[in-house]
């Protein structure tokens, strides 16, 4: 496989490709990592893992799709600009944005995104990464792989399923490949989608998040937090924050103590996020994933979104 070379704006890989945001990226044994980006299959390295280190990539079977890729990586977004801004606002922030530079919030296919994290609910990473995995074997259409050289060994990728594959899916199979109680929820979501216009999910990216929140959960087995996180890693919304156990915590912490023994009704939710928005501005969800990849980073058990 012949690598492209990207040398630009700050980006770190791993932590991106492993915060809780994307499920069906693995990296092999020479720190390549393998991917889908809709139809596509991607490969991604960084040889030196440092923000600034070059970005090795190629796509196939179509080769030198750079334009899906740093679309994907959203690397037209300035972090370090970001990071000044923030820290002027909330120098909390300011470990994080050390430790985890480059991290950066994905412009994920809004369908693989939503029932990627309909399988969330109380699960830990490593098992929604086999769930989503496994419903990707079994319903997707495989990826031609590049032709190996030199001993290069590629992974068998797979397209993420249709809606159609999706509404037609077998529940029991559902049930053994570990989604469990969420397998109904896949099969109606797939269900209700696929009598939508085909653009539906996509179309969203271009409606304000109120709206894309009221979309979201019209769906079944989506609540807010659910939405936010498709709405952030997907469809544009860097504003949206969703709050769970971790981003409550830190809020708490460092700039909404009042809120401590309240329980976490609408209301309180929407106090937290704004209070996010309050310090971070129109970029919240980009602060609040490098917060809560540092409170991921000590637990290392949940999700990036539990429901």
């Amino acid at each position: 496989m012949k690598w492209n070379i990207y040398q630009g704006s700050p980006l770190a890989l791993s932590v991106t490709l492993s915060s809780g945001q994307a499920f069906r990226w693995r990296k092999d044994s020479t720190n390549v990592w393998w991917g889908t980006i809709g139809n596509l299959g991607v490969a991604l390295s960084k040889p030196n893992e440092g923000a600034d280190a070059p970005l090795y990539w190629q796509t196939f079977p179509l080769e030198n799709r750079w334009e899906v890729v740093s679309d994907y990586l959203r690397l037209d977004v300035d972090v370090d600009a970001l990071y000044r801004e923030w820290i002027k606002r909330e120098p909390a922030i300011a470990e994080a944005t050390r430790r985890f530079r480059g991290l950066r919030v994905l412009r994920q296919p809004p369908q693989e995104c939503l029932f990627s994290f309909l399988c969330a609910t109380c699960n830990t990473v490593t098992k929604i990464e086999r769930t989503v995995s496994k419903l990707a074997l079994r319903y997707g259409e495989p990826i031609a792989s590049p032709n190996e050289e030199n001993g290069e060994q590629t992974p068998e990728l797979f397209a993420f399923p249709t809606l159609l594959a999706l509404a037609e899916a077998d529940e029991a199979l559902l049930r053994s490949d570990l989604w469990g109680y969420r397998a109904p929820r896949v099969i109606q979501a797939a269900r209700s989608l696929s009598i939508l216009p085909s653009d539906y999910l996509l179309a969203l990216r271009q409606r304000p998040l109120a709206e894309v929140r009221s979309a979201l959960t019209s769906l079944h087995g989506i609540g807010t937090k659910l939405a936010d996180c498709i709405a952030l890693f997907s469809l544009d919304k860097d504003e949206a924050v969703p709050v769970d156990t971790h981003i409550r915590q830190i809020a708490v912490r460092h700039f909404a103590p009042l809120l401590s023994e309240k329980s976490l009704t609408p209301r309180v939710y929407a106090e937290i996020e704004n209070a996010y928005r309050d310090r971070f501005g129109d970029y919240a969800g980009w602060a609040q994933q490098y917060l809560f990849f540092g409170e991921l980073k000590r637990a290392e058990t949940l999700a990036g979104c539990p429901d």
